[in-house]
C-alpha cells in the first residue's frame, strides 16, 4: 500500500505554518478516515517525513524543505479547505496513474 502523507503544517524554522485559519494543529482525522481505505496515510509531515513515500501538497502552500526529496502531489489547496476528499483523491489517483513506478 502506497504511504501518503498530506502537508498540511511544516515548520518554518521559527513557527509553524499551515493552509487552515485558526489553530496551528487542526484535527485532521476525517482526511485519514476516508483516505485509509486507499493508502496508507499521515497527515503529520514534520513527525513522518521519514516514513512516507509521497507528499499530497495544497497549491499554493509555504514553500518548506522536502528533506527527504520525496514526490509532490499538487492538489488545489481550496479542496483541502472544502474537503472535497474525491476530488483530492482524483489528483492523486491521476499523478499514480501518470507515474507508474
Amino acid at each position: 500500500m502506497k504511504k501518503i502523507c498530506f502537508v498540511l503544517t511544516v515548520s518554518s524554522g521559527i513557527n509553524y505554518s499551515t493552509i487552515f485559519a485558526g489553530p496551528i494543529f487542526r484535527d485532521n482525522d476525517d482526511f485519514k478516515e476516508y483516505f485509509s481505505k486507499y493508502f496508507d496515510v499521515s497527515t503529520n509531515y514534520i513527525r513522518d517525513k521519514d516514513a512516507v513515500d509521497y507528499l499530497v501538497v495544497p497549491k499554493p502552500f509555504p514553500p518548506f524543505v522536502n528533506e527527504n526529496q520525496l514526490p509532490i502531489i499538487e492538489v488545489p489547496a481550496l479542496l483541502f479547505m472544502q474537503k472535497d476528499f474525491e476530488k483530492i483523491k482524483t489528483y492523486i489517483d491521476d499523478y499514480f496513474s501518470n507515474n507508474q513506478d
